[in-house]
């Protein structure tokens, strides 16, 4: 078989992980498990083998977010070597329908959202060959919305709920469209439920009072909503205790349980940021989402064109983008920023001090675009001269705008 291109999704989670692929034209992303597994099974056990050592190790993913150390063998371990090590393992699962597959994006999932946990994935990913530039992490809200997006258009005229009972956690999410704005935007409002997981988890409860405790809690949060759509993941539905009075409270509503709409979504998403266009415009947006186009024009392929520096919608960690210019004469840049909520711009100019007497054709300039958090933008200019006859002065300047 052929090298293909594949749009990869991993649902990285404490116990059991999930990977998907989606190949280019594919319409549903395909659940991959180990093909060692008797069974089949599509869940994948969150543990690895420590390079090195024969020692096998999980339960560690709570504790790189936590800052604790893991230890292998008696010897504490790099917490960026065990995400390597596990991501080269459940990808390479991937090699027996694709033997030849090349990855054109792959999008991991997960609930934590420290920053700094965050950052030791994309390290991970770099020390296998996989930089930011094919590889993304985002939010299981923002997977939500993409699987919801990509189903059939009457699953979602109105607003979509779901519902996720795991690790002794029930959340419950809401997609809301705002069909007014162009393009349309998207945004998840989310609740808790610790006082039904009690209830539902206490001890000696029957089987038989779970649905009544279901039953209360689903009337509150979908009460006055309008509703089209109610999905239902995680173990704690798993043995189906919630499908009868869900089905019943759900009337007029198409409800759904199963396990692969995260790791779906991250296919979808993979997808839709490597530039196949499948979905309907829209913004999708969070906290951790900038809320602004950055662009600039510039004379590029015979013609005046805008060039977006960074795009809204996108997780500002996320955000790293350069470009090589070369003046024509003007000694500053400007920079576009639009606010797609507000629905307002603004120019804001970076000044070129550091290399004047040479902006006439005789620089190359690289403009580097990154965020320090959501609303913290830092542009970085460098002084790379121009072949051996102007040659760089190594002058760096940075300029921070706050959105």
């Amino acid at each position: 078989m052929g090298q293909r291109s594949l749009y990869i999704g991993v649902d990285l989670r404490e116990e059991y992980s999930q990977l998907a692929l989606l190949v280019p034209q594919g319409q549903e992303p395909k659940p991959v498990g180990d093909p060692r597994d008797e069974f089949g099974e599509t869940k994948i056990p969150t543990v690895v083998t420590i390079p090195g050592t024969k020692e096998t190790i999980g339960h560690y993913l709570e504790k790189i977010v936590n800052d604790e150390p893991l230890y292998a063998a008696g010897v504490e371990t790099d917490a960026v070597n065990v995400l390597a090590a596990y991501f080269q393992k459940i990808l390479s699962f991937t090699r027996r329908e694709y033997p030849e597959g090349m990855i054109r994006r792959l999008v991991v999932t997960t609930k934590y959202r420290d920053f700094r946990f965050v950052s030791q994935i994309y390290q991970a990913l770099e020390k296998l060959g996989i930089g930011k530039d094919r590889a993304m992490v985002v939010d299981r809200r923002q997977c939500f919305v993409y699987y919801v997006l990509n189903q059939k258009k009457d699953l979602w005229v109105n607003q979509v709920g779901l519902f996720d009972y795991e690790d002794h956690e029930i959340t419950y999410y809401q997609m809301h469209m705002d069909r007014y704005q162009h393009p349309p935007l998207v945004t998840v409002s989310q609740k808790e439920y610790p006082d039904y997981v009690k209830m539902l988890e206490e001890p000696g409860i029957d089987i038989s009072e779970k649905p009544s405790v279901v039953e209360t809690m689903v009337q509150g949060a979908l009460h006055g909503q309008v509703i089209t759509s109610v999905y239902m993941t995680g173990k704690g539905f798993a043995d189906g205790f919630a499908d009868a009075v869900m089905t019943q409270l759900c009337v007029g509503r198409h409800v759904f349980r199963g396990d692969n709409l995260y790791v779906f979504g991250a296919c979808f998403v993979a997808r839709e940021y490597s530039g196949e266009k499948k979905m309907e415009p829209f913004l999708y947006m969070d906290e951790d989402t900038i809320p602004v186009n950055i662009s600039m024009q510039a004379y590029t392929n015979a013609k005046v064109q805008e060039i977006m520096l960074a795009k809204a919608g996108t997780p500002w960690y996320q955000v790293d983008y350069e470009v090589d210019l070369i003046s024509d004469g003007e000694d500053e840049l400007q920079i576009r920023v639009s606010d797609m909520r507000k629905r307002s711009a603004h120019t804001h100019i970076l000044t070129m001090d550091g290399i004047r007497g040479r902006l006439d054709r005789k620089a190359r300039i690289g403009l580097q675009i990154r965020f320090a958090g959501v609303d913290k933008c830092i542009f970085t200019l460098r002084d790379k001269g121009f072949g051996n006859f102007f040659p760089s002065s190594h002058r760096i300047w940075e300029e921070t705008i706050m959105l």
